[in-house]
This record gives C-alpha cells, structure tokens and sequence, in this order.
C-alpha cells in the first residue's frame, strides 16, 4: 500500500488530474447505468433493457440530447463505457501526459487535452447531427460518440513535433518505424475501417478532427514559455541576453509543416494546396502569419528538442546496459563462490 501511495505522489500533476477525471467520469456513468439498469430489473421482474443500451445523457455525447446539454462536449472527453476503451485511455493518459509535461508543463498539457478534445466532440456531434438528418437516420441519434478518440490523435501529433525522428522497435525489430510517420499512417488506417469496412462516420469523423484541430493548435495558436534561442531586440533597440525565457506562440519550424505529415510521394502534391490555404487563412485574419524570424527560432528549437531526445535515449539506454552488466557481473560472482562447495 505504501508502495502504492508513493507511485500515485511521484506522477505528474496533469496525469493525477486527467487519469482522476476519466475514472470520476466513467465511474459515475457506470454507476448511474447499473442504478438504472437495477431498477427496470425490481420494477418488471425481468427487463428486456441491455445494459449497454443505457444512456446517460448529461455526461455523454448523444447527437440528440446535445443541444439541451451542452457541458456534455467537455465531460465526454472521459466518457468511457467499456473495459476495453477505458483500459486504453488509462494508458495513453499516463504516458502521454508524463511524457508531454516534460517539455510544456502541467498546466498547458491540461489546455491542451481539454482545447482539442472539447472541440473534436463539438465538430463530431455537429457532423453526426447534420449528415443523420440529410440520411434520415434517426437511429443513430441516439449512439453515444466522444470518449479517448478525442485526444488519441492529438498525442500524435505532439510526438510528431517533439520526437520526429525517434525510431520505434518492437518486436525484435519485426516493426520497425519512426514518430513521423505515425499519424498519417494510424489516420488512414482507422479512417479506412470506419468509413470502408465499418461504413461508419465513427471513428473516423473524431480522429480526423482531432488531428486537424491539434494540429491548427500547436502550429498557430499554443502559447508557451520556453527558452530564447535567439538575442532578442528590446524597443530600445538593445539584444537581450539569449539565455531569457521568451514567450513563444505556435511552432513555425520547417520540419512541422502540414506537408510534413505526408509521405514523400505525396508532398510535391499536397504542399502547394496547404500554402494555399495558408495565405488564405493569413489574409482573412484566422492566423497570425510567420516572419522570418519566428522560423528560425522555431527550427532551432526542432533541432534543440531532437537533440535532447537523442541524448535522453542515450541515456536510457546506457542505464540499461549498466544494470544488465551489474546484473552478470552479480551471477559470476555467485556462481566462483559455489565452486569452492562443490569441491
């Protein structure tokens, strides 16, 4: 028990509140559903209600109910009502977000989980509302959406721009892939099951909007604290000392460009339509165009960020190689003090 209270105090602040909010959430739907689901069973004696099939309107994201409970866009963030769905939520939570806080801090991991998962639920039930209504499917009114879906795709693309080039290993090196590749990837595969195989707007609607609004954010909008890398000009026109935090809004790097995402193939393709976009978006007021400037310090802060991930994973693994050699130093030392025994 104490070992346990220890390991619950060691974690990040931003994983104690977000782990803490899906288990209230998902909890209490639990709970109201069972109450439910009890009470049709006392009342009947035998009920044909499936448990599943209950609703919880004012904690859940249903198309229908929406409109009366608008508060169900943030608290849908953690809705989750299977073991399977929760299971996976617990465990993108707890390494996501002790991974992020490392680089933004407890506050601007929470800003950015409750950002993108509000607006991806709003943006879903929106496009659910509008194509069930021109489908004539009132059935699907009432299926529940929101839940970890909202954020997934949003961890991705904060990996894709802390540790681009980072290669991830499994299986003996049976799989084999680095981060930037990771979200186009996972994105054409979950959109194809959804939309293909499942013919489905779910997940597909939620992964695509969380990826899209994720991104807008971390490219245009997040503010952060971070290091100056570059002398700063006051309005007197002196250079402040480069080692002065400064406050950074968006990420302008090259390496972080929408284009990025794609394969190489496609790049030469999707580029001109992103830059397109882009100008359009500057002229009508929606971003805050890039100078010069901006770019450089955004790139030098890739390469600084890349290179603190490389020495990170250096060290890991030195780490592990020292307790390995400990370890078969320790069974050496065992097995000379036995010889003399058996003698």
């Amino acid at each position: 028990m104490a070992l346990l209270y220890k390991s619950a105090h060691s974690l990040p602040n931003s994983t104690k509140v977000l782990l803490a909010s899906l288990g209230a959430v998902s909890s209490l739907i639990f709970l109201i559903k069972l109450n439910v689901y009890r009470s049709s069973i006392g009342s009947e004696g035998s009920s044909d209600l499936r448990f599943h099939d209950i609703l919880v309107p004012y904690l859940q994201l249903v198309p229908r109910t929406t409109i009366f409970n608008p508060w169900v866009v943030v608290t849908a963030i953690f809705a989750e009502i299977s073991v399977f769905s929760l299971l996976v939520s617990t465990i993108v939570l707890f390494l996501a977000s002790k991974y992020v806080e490392r680089f933004w801090g407890f506050r601007e991991v929470l800003k950015f989980v409750f950002t993108v998962g509000t607006l991806t639920n709003l943006w879903t039930v929106l496009v659910t509302i509008l194509v069930n209504m021109w489908r004539g499917d009132s059935a699907s009114m009432d299926k529940p959406l929101g839940g970890g879906i909202s954020y997934y795709f949003g961890f991705l693309v904060v990996l894709k721009q802390l540790i681009p080039e980072h290669n991830v290993i499994l299986f003996q090196g049976l799989i084999n892939f680095r981060i930037k590749h990771l979200p186009f990837t996972t994105l054409c595969l979950v959109s194809v099951w959804s939309l293909l195989l499942s013919r489905s707007l779910y997940p597909a609607v939620p992964s695509i909007a969380s990826f899209v609004i994720s991104y807008s954010y971390l490219r245009f909008y997040q503010s952060i604290v971070t290091e100056s890398l570059l002398p700063v000009t006051s309005a007197n026109g002196s250079s402040s000392d480069s080692s002065n935090s400064s406050f950074v809004t968006g990420d302008a790097s090259d390496a972080f460009r929408l284009s990025e995402f794609f394969p190489s193939v496609i790049k030469p393709y999707v580029a001109p339509v992103f830059d397109h976009i882009y100008e359009v978006s500057s002229l009508v007021g929606l971003i805050t165009p890039f100078n010069d400037e901006s770019i450089e310090q955004s790139n030098l802060r890739a390469v600084k960020r890349q290179e603190q991930a490389t020495h990170s994973s250096k060290s890991v693994a030195n780490s592990v190689a020292e307790r390995r050699r400990q370890v078969a130093l320790q069974m050496i030392e065992e097995r000379i003090n036995k010889e003399p025994q058996a003698e």
